[in-house]
C-alpha cells in the first residue's frame, strides 16, 4: 500500500513532468518570405536613359547601339562587367569606361531590366562602313564563324555565341581586333571572350575586314544615310 506521502509525492512529480514538457514546446512560427525586389518605374527610365548616353544617338554616340540584342547575351556581359570579368583594363579605353558606368547598376534586377529593355528595341540603322572582299569574307566565316555563330549569323545560345546581326561594322571590327590583342577576353572567367581570343590570333586585318563586310552587308542592321546623303538634296529630273 502506497502512503499518503508517496502519492503526494508522485502527483508532484507528474505534474511537474507534464507542465515542464508543456513549457518546453516551442511554437514553430514559418519564416516571412523576403521582400520582393521593387524598381520604381522613374528610377528605370533614367537608368535607361543614363545607358542611352553612351548606347544610343540623341547625343554623341560614345558606344556601340544595342537596341534588338539578345536578353541573355546582354545580361551576361553586364554581369561579367558587373563582377569585375570586364571593364578593368585602362588599356581598353572604351570597356574600362563600361567598368566605371555600371556602378550606376546596383543589383541584379536593375541588370535584368536593362537587359529586357534594350532587348526589346527595334533595331536601329547603321552607316556600313567595314569595306572588304565579301566572297573572301563568306568563304571564312563558312570555314570559321558558322559552326559557333550560325550559318546566317543568328548565334547559338548553347555555344555562349551571340548573334552578329545587330552589329555596327566599326564595333564589330574594333572588338576583333580587342580579341587578338588581348584587350577582350584575357580574364580567366570570361570562358567565352577566351574562345573568341584564341579563334582571333592568327586572323589578319584584312580577314577582319572581309568577314566584318560580308556579315553586315548580308545579315547585319539596315543601311543607313550617311551624313553627307542626307544633306545633300538628290538631283532633279527637270531639265532647268
Amino acid at each position: 500500500m502506497v502512503c499518503a506521502r508517496c502519492k503526494s509525492f508522485l502527483f508532484v512529480s507528474v505534474f511537474l513532468l507534464f507542465y515542464g514538457c508543456k513549457q518546453r514546446e516551442v511554437p514553430v512560427v514559418a519564416e516571412e518570405a523576403p521582400p520582393s525586389p521593387h524598381l520604381s518605374a522613374s528610377h528605370a527610365e533614367t537608368l535607361v536613359r543614363e545607358c542611352q548616353v553612351c548606347h544610343g544617338v540623341r547625343e554623341a554616340q560614345r558606344g556601340p547601339i544595342i537596341d534588338g540584342m539578345e536578353y541573355w547575351y546582354l545580361l551576361e556581359q553586364l554581369e561579367k562587367f558587373h563582377s569585375g570579368v570586364r571593364g578593368q583594363n585602362p588599356a581598353n579605353r572604351s570597356e574600362h569606361l563600361m567598368g566605371v558606368g555600371i556602378k550606376k547598376i546596383k543589383s541584379p534586377i536593375e541588370m535584368a531590366y536593362l537587359a529586357d529593355w534594350f532587348s526589346r528595341q527595334d533595331p536601329k540603322p547603321s552607316i556600313h562602313t567595314a569595306q572588304g572582299d565579301l566572297d573572301r569574307g563568306k568563304k571564312f566565316y563558312d570555314q570559321r564563324c558558322a559552326s559557333c555563330h550560325g550559318s546566317e549569323a543568328q548565334g547559338n545560345r548553347l555555344m555562349q555565341s551571340p548573334a552578329l546581326t545587330r552589329l555596327e561594322g566599326w564595333y564589330f571590327l574594333d572588338q576583333m581586333r580587342k580579341f587578338r590583342g588581348g584587350d577582350r577576353g584575357y580574364h580567366r572567367s570570361d570562358f567565352s571572350g577566351q574562345v573568341m581570343a584564341a579563334a582571333s590570333k592568327d586572323l589578319t586585318d584584312r580577314t577582319f575586314r572581309d568577314i566584318v563586310a560580308y556579315v553586315v552587308d548580308a545579315y547585319g542592321p539596315e543601311e543607313d544615310l550617311t551624313l553627307k546623303e542626307m544633306m545633300v538634296p538628290e538631283k532633279s529630273e527637270k531639265p532647268f
